[in-house]
């Protein structure tokens, strides 16, 4: 920033000192206010606003110490650096409590130290600013996106609600934002809100079969809706093309897996984390031919490999506006084609070795 648009605000009882760091600042292109005591300078802080105070301690009427508590309590971002006599080291551990940002001892010497002082103020108080900005305008953004969220899907608030039932208040609240999420994206692409419904109890249903504990199979259960996550960045013209994608559009379509896991990646969350994990693994193939890093076998994730099954499981299973419900023989067909090379030869076992209560759950939660 240009130092013709700071205003710093000198306050020293003695002319000559003010004068001097006056006449100094001046020099390096600073615009100047002063006052000769503490409670003039009061006065002209609460009237020029000025962007940095430099403050005497020992002065008649107002001391140092008052103006540093009132500019401190008034204005705490306002960068605040005491210029006095040596003194005692009470008096500047006094100051540094009551907001001072800098000491500077006088005589002064150099008044190089001080405008060096000065310039490490007025840069925190920068950093302070555009922070404080930044974080009003994220806050701002997700209020926004949060609402959008709310608009679109306000009739299913009550039913996310039951499904994700649980004690902790923080879990509670990632339950619903994944699920709500999962739900969104699964309807811009013409899938019904129970999908991603069932693709959680499946997903835990077939994690705890595998042998997962009961912690990391709820851990799935919370993760897995988030799967699609990613399609958030595919076009609806691409997205819900009716007739067959071209090679490109459907390079395209595969890249929501990294969409997705470029989202979620960055939080420490454990639901998030698996969520990015599913969301970058569920189109691996156990034989290597899958999409997006062509991992094979026992290197996808356990909760990539349940997801990817239990979602092509449902989505076969369902009626889309593109095709008819496969009967459960045409499905375990296509599974028994497909171990070995698309899915886990072991889930896909445990797959058909539970069908009654995965079926079970398919007339609980029934396409609308």
């Amino acid at each position: 920033m240009d130092n013709s648009e700071l205003t710093i605000l000198v306050i020293d009882d003695e002319d000559f000192v003010r004068e001097t760091i006056s006449d100094y600042l001046s020099d390096s292109g600073f615009n100047i206010i002063d006052a000769g005591d503490g409670e003039e300078g009061l006065e002209v802080f609460r009237r020029e606003s000025p962007d940095a105070v430099l403050v005497d301690l020992n002065m008649p009427k107002v001391d140092g110490f008052e103006v540093l508590e009132n500019v401190s309590a008034e204005s705490p971002d306002t960068p605040i650096i005491v210029v006095s006599g040596a003194g005692l080291i009470q008096d500047a551990i006094k100051a540094v409590r009551l907001g001072a940002w800098d000491f500077v001892t006088k005589p002064i010497v150099d008044l190089n130290i001080l405008e060096h002082a000065l310039g490490q103020g007025l840069e925190r108080a920068t950093l302070i600013k555009e922070n404080r900005r930044y974080k009003e305008h994220l806050e701002a953004e997700v209020e926004k996106r949060t609402e959008a969220l709310r608009n679109e899907i306000k009739v299913r608030r009550e039913a996310q609600d039951a499904l994700m039932a649980i004690q902790d208040e923080v879990i509670e609240t990632q339950k619903e934002v994944i699920l709500t999420l999962g739900e969104v994206v699964e309807t811009r692409s013409n899938e019904t809100a129970n999908h991603v419904r069932r693709v959680a109890e499946l997903s835990y249903i077939l994690a705890r079969r595998y042998g997962l504990s009961k912690e990391e199979a709820d851990l799935l259960r919370l993760a897995s809706p988030m799967h699609d996550v990613g399609k958030i960045g595919i076009p609806d013209t691409v997205l819900n093309k009716p007739g067959r994608l071209t090679p490109e559009e459907f390079e395209l379509i595969k890249t929501h897996t990294t969409i997705g896991h470029e989202i979620l990646k960055h939080s420490e969350r454990p639901i998030i984390k698996a969520a990015a994990v599913v969301a970058y693994e569920h189109h691996e193939w156990w034989n290597g031919e899958g999409y997006p890093r062509k991992l094979a076998g026992e290197d996808i994730h356990v909760y990539g490999r349940i997801t990817g099954i239990v979602d092509v499981f449902d989505a076969l299973g369902s009626e889309r506006v593109y095709k008819k419900a496969w009967p459960i023989e045409k499905i375990r067909d296509y599974f028994e084609e497909g171990k070995g090379k698309q899915f886990d030869p072991h889930l896909t076992d445990l797959l058909f070795e539970n069908l009654d209560e995965i079926l079970e759950l398919r007339r609980t939660f029934p396409d609308g």
